[in-house]
């Protein structure tokens, strides 16, 4: 049996191995063969790596193309194939266009760890900036302004110059793309590029004016006066341009606004073409792509008055949904803008709750931003959730519910006594040390800053609750909640309950003095001196009348923990001793101090009083306000490199500023941006939601007109376009719709007389739905002017003033003329 099994054994490893070299000879045999698919470079491009050298220095273009294929597989997969990278540079000068690119798109990759290769390409480069193709032109820039070589400074700046006016977009787009990588090459080119920049500042086509406006606020980050004449149809352009040119275009106005305008002040009219840039940024609030609705976020809430700070709402909730890197920024951005108005968001207080499948970075943002909407108008949806949290296995969870919690109870009075109370039955209760030492804090803050006192109505009193955590210290294992219940009882020391178990908790807090914490230690050094210093006092109070009898006693014990002080480990207790003794000296053993005491005493016990009257810190954000919303400073918290703020606004702003022929917002950017509402690039529209839905447009026809005349290479034309024709054909289909049922009606008639006056029904019935979807066309007569601006103007009105749509429907009912006859004989036919 076991001679069998290892037979079986062998067997099974040999059928193994066959396998494999099979599977290894059919995968070369179908490469050698060209049985490949476009896949299987991409699949087996490593298999075939130790022959790319020699066919990319082969004399066949297919091999040398295949060979390309592979490398840029390889590429794609995370190899590092920049070994043949001198085998690469050979094949640049190529007539082939697909392995041009090939080539480039490789070069591209490698070309700044290879610089001095690259070197040698550089004239090839040269010519091919002559190119008649846009896009090799294109890639060879791209290429020249790869390599960081500061000898070739001066070349690829004149390339730059010189398709900075190129005809294609595509190359204007490229040359605008590297005005900033020669600036980081060499400073020096910066005002030979800001002139070549100042010259692209007209740019026409939404493609390239985004990588203008890149390189404009690269070059010449102070001179946005140079902007002036570009402004509005730059606002009237933010519609048309692809993603990436959106978000530098919001930037760059948005810095723009902040040196030109007027600070906007609730209940004042805006500047003209300040409210144009609000209303050109509003679209861009629904778009898909979550940078764009965050710079757009950025812009209203630095740019628009607090009335309209509103709209960032729902479209940071909608980024805050996405994935959960996606989320933190979304936070961090929602907790900088609730910081100040933290009424935006009350609307919204549910979807700040804390999910489990939450990151741990993003549920801590969560509880802060739960903790700046404490309000009276979200507590009863807040306050029941958030107790919940508490008891989390989560100690993060827990924690942050804690400072909720009190947070709640500050701002909420309604709300007051119950996060009280459940604080304390938490800090009572509760077995997790940090979940019990922040629940003391709290309690000690509500008791501290009189919230709790001001309180519409208090089921324990001040003795009970002080009572309540002195009997829970021996509970207590955390450091944080032992030094609270010290710090409690010294801030209380002169009521009532400070005059008959002060000295009990003293006592106990001595005995383990040893094995207490940090925090415990300084809070039973300042605990011991307030009381001697009221036992010394000369004065009538209701602790020093209690403390008299036990003198004795007191200055026994201020004597041992000041010795247990002094040669404890901690170096920060016995700096503490030390400064604490010297307000508190000892009789025996500090006489020259004693003798100067009396002069002491009260200041010593002002001092006390003013460091434990300090609120403890509650829910504060370590997230700066003052960084610009969804930059990388403001997500991380401080100020990183190459990060760039917004100018404050200008006492005086410039007036009667030039900038531009007046462009109609909702006319240039509305109308037909709303394909883009969701999208966020022309032409390409997703399912709009009913929550973010644009505003039809309420421009009228001759302003439209003049818009697209004056535009240039704009997606916008071709989307009107569309809509006419879409008009024109609903006008032959309702016109066919009733030449049909009329030929029906007449071959009915010849055939069936009976059936004659339903026949008429029917043909009355399309006429009637022709003429209503007609009309429906028509504009309305209607005094009111903004209505008939807002709705009258319509698709019909379009086709009634353009000519072209108009031969276009002779021809089609000429056409239709000509097929009557055939309709006639197709209805007999089927009759």
């Amino acid at each position: 049996m076991a001679e069998y099994l290892s037979k079986a054994m062998a067997f099974a490893q040999d059928a193994a191995k066959l396998s494999v070299r099979l599977s290894e000879g059919l995968v070369d045999n179908a490469l050698d063969f060209g049985l490949d698919t476009p896949g299987s470079f991409y699949d087996h491009a490593e298999f075939r790596l130790g022959q790319t050298r020699r066919e990319l220095n082969s004399g066949s273009e297919k091999e040398r193309l295949a060979a390309m294929k592979r490398l840029l597989a390889c590429v794609a997969k995370g190899y590092d194939v920049s070994e043949y990278f001198a085998d690469v540079v050979k094949n640049v000068a190529t007539g082939s266009l697909e392995k041009r690119r090939l080539v480039y798109m490789f070069l591209l990759r490698y070309a700044e760890q290879e610089q001095d290769l690259a070197l040698l390409s550089v004239n090839t480069f040269q010519r091919d900036v002559a190119d008649s193709d846009a896009e090799i032109r294109a890639m060879a820039l791209r290429v020249m302004s790869s390599i960081r070589v500061q000898a070739i400074g001066a070349v690829v700046t004149v390339a730059v110059r010189r398709l900075a006016g190129d005809s294609s977009p595509h190359v204007r787009r490229t040359a605008a793309l590297a005005v900033p990588k020669l600036l980081r090459l060499d400073a020096g080119l910066r005002e030979e590029l800001q002139a070549v920049v100042n010259s692209m500042l007209g740019e026409g086509s939404a493609l390239a004016v985004g990588a203008v406006a890149k390189a404009f606020r690269t070059v010449s980050p102070q001179q946005l006066p140079h902007a002036h004449a570009h402004f509005r149809r730059w606002c009237a352009q933010l519609g048309d341009a692809d993603e990436w040119g959106q978000l530098e275009l919001v930037r760059l106005l948005a810095a723009y606004a902040r040196t030109q305008f007027a600070r906007p002040v609730e209940g004042s009219r805006l500047d003209t073409d300040h409210t144009l840039l609000l209303q050109a940024v509003a679209p861009l609030l629904h778009s898909r792509n979550r940078a764009v609705v965050m710079g757009a976020c950025a812009a209203v809430s630095h740019l628009a008055p607090e009335s309209q700070l509103h709209l960032v709402a729902k479209p940071l909730v909608r980024v805050m949904r996405g994935s959960r890197e996606s989320a933190y920024v979304a936070l961090t951005a929602v907790l900088q803008v609730a910081q100040r108005h933290p009424q935006v968001f009350y609307p919204h207080v549910r979807s700040f709750f804390v999910a489990a499948a939450d990151a741990p970075f993003v549920r801590r943002v969560k509880l802060q931003v739960l903790a700046e909407l404490a309000a009276a108008e979200t507590a009863p949806a807040m306050v029941g959730e958030v107790a919940a949290y508490t008891q989390s296995p989560l100690l993060d969870v827990a924690e942050g519910a804690v400072r909720v919690l009190l947070r709640c109870a500050q701002r909420v009075r309604s709300a007051t006594v119950d996060c009280f109370q459940s604080l304390l039955l938490l800090a009572g209760n509760d077995q997790r040390p940090p979940v019990c030492a922040a629940a003391m804090r709290a309690v000690r803050a509500l008791l501290l800053d009189g919230t709790l006192r001001d309180a519409d109505s208090r089921a324990m009193t001040l003795y009970d609750i002080l009572c309540f955590v002195a009997r829970s210290l021996d509970k207590f294992t955390a450091d944080g909640a032992r030094s609270c219940v010290f710090a409690l009882v010294a801030d209380f020391a002169e009521s009532r309950f400070g005059s008959q178990h002060a000295l009990d908790v003293l006592r106990a807090g001595i005995r383990g003095f040893g094995q207490e914490g940090l925090e415990a230690k300084m809070q039973i050094l300042e605990l011991s001196t307030r009381l001697y210093l009221c036992a010394q006092k000369e004065s009538d109070g209701v602790l020093a009348e209690a403390l008299k009898p036990h003198c004795e006693y007191l200055q026994q014990l201020h004597a041992h923990v000041f010795t247990l002080a002094r040669y404890d480990v901690s170096f920060q207790v016995r700096d503490r001793a030390r400064c604490l003794r010297a307000l508190a000296p000892l009789a025996g053993y500090d006489d020259a101090l004693v003798e100067t005491a009396s002069h002491v005493v009260e200041a010593g016990l002002e001092l006390l009083g003013s460091s434990a009257t300090s609120n403890p810190p509650a829910c504060t954000s370590k997230h700066s306000t003052g960084y610009t919303l969804g930059s990388l400073s403001q997500a991380v918290g401080r100020e990183v490199s190459g990060y760039e703020p917004l100018a404050d606004w200008p006492e005086n702003p410039p007036k009667n500023v030039d900038r531009g022929p007046q462009v109609s917002v909702l006319a240039a950017a509305a109308s037909h941006a709303q394909p883009i509402a969701v999208a966020g690039i022309s032409g390409r529209a997703g399912r709009a939601d009913a929550g973010y839905s644009t505003p039809r447009s309420t421009a009228d026809d001759d302003d439209l007109d003049a818009f697209l005349d004056s535009a240039d290479d704009q997606p916008a034309k071709r989307i009107v376009q569309a809509q006419r024709s879409a008009v024109v054909f609903e006008q032959m289909y309702s016109s066919s719709s009733v030449d049909s049922s009329e030929t029906e009606s007449e071959s009915e008639n010849e055939s069936e007389p009976e059936s004659e006056s339903e026949s008429e029904s029917e043909s009355s019935d399309a006429e009637s739905e022709a003429e209503s979807e007609t009309t429906s066309l028509r504009p309305e007569n209607n005094s009111d002017s903004d209505r008939t601006s807002g709705s009258s103007h319509s698709d019909a009105g379009l086709l009634a003033n353009d000519q072209h749509a108009s031969a276009d429907l002779i021809q089609t009912q000429q056409q239709q003329q000509q097929q009557q006859p055939l309709l006639e004989d197709t209805s007999k036919y089927w009759q």
